[in-house]
C-alpha cells in the first residue's frame, strides 16, 4: 500500500458516506439484583421497545395505526418502520443497542454496568425519548425473574455521549442531575478516514494481515444459506449493504458506490488465514412477531490477509459503528478490528 493509495474516500470518485453516529452511554447502577442469559441484549432491547411502546405511543395497541400518527410520533419512528416509497434497500432501524459485553449473567444491588446506544443521522432528536423509556423501564424491570417472580431494576446513574474512535467522552447527564444535554461526539467519516490510515499503517507494518474479533454473535446470511465460517467476502459486503441502507434511509442519500466494480474486486483479493471462531447458540424473544428467536451467530476471532486494503478499511470502521448482520439492533454484530498483528501469525 503505498503513500499514493493512502486512504482518503471510498473510492477514485471521491465519494464519502453522509451519515452520523452518536453513540451515548447509559450508566446504571442496580436497585434489585439482575438476571440475564449470557447475551442481554434480547431482554434490553426488548424491554426497551415495549417501555417506549407503553408509556410513549398513545397508539400502541391500535390494530391499524393512523399513517398520521405514525409520521409525527418518534417512537413509531424508532420501532415500527415499513419499506415505503422511494426506501431502498433493506428497512434498516435508525439505532443500535450494544449490550454489556461481559460474562456476567447476575448483577447484584450496587453493581455499575452500561448500555450503550448509537442514533444514525439526525435521529439523535429522538434522544430524550429513549432516555425516558431507559429510566421507566429500570423502574418496571426488566431481565429474568426471580423466585417470587419480580425483575431485577436499575436507576440510572449518568449518560455521556462517547467518541469511540477517538477515546473521548462528554457528559450529558452526571449523577444526581436530571437534565440530559443534547451535545454529543458524532463519529463522522472524516473520523472514519482518520482511522481507517491509522490502520493502514498499521497493517503496512504486519504483512497485511488484520484480525477481526466478533464480540457478539454475528449471523451473516449468503444467499439463502447461513454463513458458518468467517468468509471475508460475505461479511463485507452485508457491512457496506448496511451502511448504504443507513445512509440512504437516516443519513444525507446513497453515496455513489457501485459494488461489483468499487468493492467486490479488493473484496475477493482478501484471504481467511485464521479461523479461531465458533458457533453461539442464543435465543430471544421478538416483540414484533410475537414468537421465540433464534440469535445465535458466530464468536471468536479471524485473521485475514490483502495485498491491498485501502478501498475496504473506511467500511469495516464503520461497521463498527453500526454493527452488521441480523440483528444488529438488538446488539448482535459487534465486532473489534485489529492491525497491530505480527506478520507471522
Amino acid at each position: 500500500m503505498s503513500e499514493s493509495n493512502e486512504v482518503r474516500t471510498l473510492t477514485g470518485k471521491g465519494e464519502t458516506i453522509p451519515l452520523a453516529a452518536h453513540r451515548i452511554r447509559f450508566t446504571l447502577r442496580t436497585t434489585k439484583p439482575l438476571r440475564f442469559h449470557v447475551f442481554k441484549g434480547s431482554a434490553l432491547r426488548g424491554a426497551l421497545a415495549s417501555t417506549m411502546q407503553r408509556h410513549l405511543c398513545p397508539q400502541w395497541q391500535a390494530e391499524r395505526t393512523d399513517p398520521l400518527h405514525i409520521a409525527l410520533c418518534p417512537v413509531c419512528q424508532l420501532l415500527r418502520l415499513e419499506h415505503g416509497d422511494g426506501l431502498s434497500g433493506e428497512v434498516r432501524r435508525p439505532y443500535a443497542l450494544t449490550p454489556p459485553l461481559d460474562a456476567c449473567t447476575v448483577y447484584p444491588a450496587g453493581e455499575m454496568w452500561t448500555l450503550d446506544l448509537t442514533l444514525f443521522g439526525a435521529k439523535i432528536a429522538y434522544l430524550p425519548y429513549l432516555a425516558l423509556a431507559i429510566h421507566q423501564m429500570g423502574q418496571e424491570g426488566v431481565g429474568l425473574r426471580d423466585e417470587d417472580g419480580q425483575r431485577g431494576r436499575f436507576a440510572v446513574e449518568r449518560i455521556d455521549a462517547v467518541h469511540p474512535l477517538r477515546g473521548e467522552r462528554r457528559t450529558m447527564m452526571a449523577p444526581g442531575e436530571r437534565t440530559v444535554r443534547s451535545q454529543t461526539l458524532p463519529v463522522t467519516h472524516d473520523d472514519v478516514i482518520a482511522e481507517s490510515r491509522r490502520l493502514a499503517d498499521a497493517l503496512r507494518k504486519n504483512g497485511n494481515r488484520l484480525r477481526i474479533t466478533f464480540l457478539t454473535p454475528t449471523r451473516i446470511n449468503q444467499g439463502q444459506h447461513m454463513l458458518k465460517r468467517p468468509e471475508f467476502f460475505p461479511l463485507c459486503k452485508q457491512i457496506a449493504l448496511r451502511v448504504l441502507d443507513l445512509c440512504a434511509q437516516h443519513g444525507d442519500g446513497r453515496p455513489n458506490v457501485a459494488l461489483k466494480t468499487d468493492l467486490y474486486p479488493p473484496m475477493d483479493a482478501v484471504r481467511l488465514v485464521a479461523d479461531d471462531t465458533r458457533w453461539h447458540d442464543v435465543k430471544g424473544y421478538s416483540q414484533r412477531l410475537g414468537q421465540a428467536q433464534v440469535l445465535g451467530g458466530l464468536v471468536g476471532s479471524a485473521v485475514y490477509a490483502a495485498q491491498e486494503w485501502e478501498a475496504l478499511l473506511p467500511w469495516l470502521v464503520w461497521g463498527q459503528q453500526t454493527h452488521v448482520g441480523k440483528n444488529s439492533v438488538k446488539g448482535c454484530g459487534v465486532y473489534r478490528l485489529d492491525a497491530s498483528l505480527d506478520a507471522t501469525v
